[in-house]
């Protein structure tokens, strides 16, 4: 019978290239078997603290999930503890409902169910029985097994678990590469697309001092470094140089050195080796390697960590460098446009960023003018944005602007500078229906407060949607910067690796810099 059940399971698992199909087909085949509502794959990330839901399968459908969500202190030392013991022997891990784990696990299989069909669907009491899979002894994932009501698991479902812990880690194994790989490659694209897309406004009028140092220094292989105010468009200027540079066929592709954490960024510039860290679980090449034969733009490079200067400048200086965990050394023919909106020159006097890197980068500087410096692009700005978001956001008409819409943008200061106006311009359409743009709001705050999301029947949030709602808004603030003197870290009081943190176990996002202009 198990030599049946190995062979079968081995025959569905593999029967399919789309994973959510094949773990349905193991699903309704092990459902005759033994207890079971659900099938789950999962990796657990201990560098983040928090479990990757790859796929689930129900009765009603299998279902690709690659979502994480954090887990406890106490779900992660007994994870730990356990691991620690699969590492040597495949060990099945039977917990019931009132486990740590468990209890967290819960949401999970209730938004999964509800992704699928099963609407308004409640847990009560339920029993898992977990396997960690492991290829040529490396753990890359685990296999739980999950039954509705207590004590179903027990010694004789262990063995099958352990059983078919082979097909399902090559299955899986198999997955997370193709999953990272069209990561990559989406991640090219659109790092690709979007430096590409953009437009650079006022190239004959406001901007024309600046577009003319883009098209002296765009034909050369000298860095450049553009400084400029937060929304001014230092990334459309970057991607202007890549359109109009020898590297033009090559990829673009672009790093914001505020929004990755210091223990991070080492491997997003350089990539890492499967097994590096824990969670490493695949090879994964960083910017070097994805910008070679093209352009790497670091924008933010000034909030780039002491260790990660001294990477930095030893690339630019020979073209070298190894992966993280790696000791082969690589090569890239990169072309580096970085962007600040600190006065480098002021950090390198007070010790805060390195003279040697601060020379290799300032080669070729560019200014970028505020808007309000540049007022004369105010039109076309808004001709090009209201066209743009019209079609982003299929308004079946183009709405016209009043007579005196022109005056009060030109009179108006631009704080945020390009950023803000095109912010500005998409809240209009939204607010329009169609009627002519006004923007008699403009430079007003907001009629209601960031914090006023509560109704008469629930006067008062929770504290950690008090925090997060909070948090939000500073990072919205800063438009993504972390870490510096004008980062959400700064304004909280806190330090940026607290602040991360905490984002992270509120379910924050850090959206990077826009920048159209």
């Amino acid at each position: 019978m198990r030599q049946n059940l190995f062979r079968e399971v081995t025959r569905r698992i593999c029967g399919s290239l789309n994973l959510d199909e094949a773990l349905f087909d193991v699903f309704l085949y092990l459902k005759e078997e033994l207890p079971l509502d659900s099938v789950m794959l999962t990796v657990y990330e201990f560098e983040q603290k928090r479990a990757r839901i790859i796929a689930v399968a129900y009765d009603e459908g299998g279902l690709l999930v690659d979502e994480v969500f954090p887990l406890s202190n106490a779900a992660w030392a007994s994870i730990g503890a356990w691991q620690k013991e699969s590492l040597s022997l495949t060990v099945p891990w039977i917990r019931d409902h009132t486990h740590p784990i468990n209890s967290e696990i819960k949401k999970v299989l209730i938004r999964g169910m509800t992704a699928i069909a099963t609407r308004g669907r409640t847990f009560g009491a339920f029993s898992t029985i977990t396997c960690a899979l492991k290829l040529k002894q490396q753990i890359i994932g685990n296999l739980t097994f999950v039954a509705e009501g207590e004590g179903h698991y027990n010694e004789s479902h262990a063995d099958i678990i352990s059983e078919v812990n082979e097909p399902f880690a090559i299955a899986l194994s198999n997955a997370l590469r193709f999953m990272d790989l069209e990561r990559h490659h989406k991640a090219l694209y659109q790092d690709t697309r979007e430096m590409r897309g953009d437009v650079m406004i006022g190239a004959d009028s406001g901007l024309k001092h600046v577009r003319r140092l883009i098209e002296d220094v765009a034909p050369t292989d000298s860095p450049v470094l553009l400084f400029g105010d937060t929304g001014t468009g230092k990334e459309v200027a970057a991607g202007e140089i890549h359109k109009l540079s020898l590297r033009s066929p090559g990829p673009m592709v672009s790093l914001n050195c505020g929004a990755i954490p210091e223990t991070l960024i080492d491997s997003a510039l350089f990539g890492h080796e499967k097994g590096a860290f824990t969670g490493a679980i695949e090879t994964k090449p960083g910017r070097f390697e994805r910008a070679h034969g093209g352009t790497l733009f670091l924008d933010e490079v000034g909030e780039l960590p002491a260790a990660a200067q001294a990477k930095l400048l030893r690339v630019i200086q020979t073209g070298e460098f190894e992966r993280v965990g790696g000791s082969k050394t690589l090569t890239a023919d990169v072309r580096i446009i970085a962007a600040t909106h600190r006065n480098l020159a002021d950090m390198v006097a007070r010790g805060a960023f390195r003279s040697d890197l601060w020379y290799r980068l300032n080669v070729f500087p560019v200014r970028i003018p505020n808007l309000k410096d540049r007022k004369q692009d105010i039109p076309a700005m808004v001709e090009h944005f209201i066209a743009t978001k019209c079609r982003e956001m299929n308004l079946p008409t183009r709405p016209e602007l009043s007579p005196e819409a022109l005056s009060r943008l030109s009179a108006y200061d631009w704080p945020g500078n390009v950023r803000e106006l095109q912010n500005i311009i998409e809240r209009a359409l939204i607010i329009s229906k169609g009627r002519p743009l006004t923007f008699a709001d403009l430079g007003r705050e907001t009629p209601e407060s960031p914090f006023s999301n509560t109704s008469p029947s629930d006067p008062f949030s929770t504290l950690n949607d008090a925090m997060a709602t909070h948090i939000q808004h500073v990072v919205d603030h800063t438009r993504g910067i972390i870490s510096g003197p004008k980062g959400a870290a700064k304004i909280l009081g806190i330090h940026p690796n607290t602040l991360r943190s905490r984002m992270e176990k509120l379910g924050i996002k850090s959206q990077p810099p826009a920048g159209r202009g």
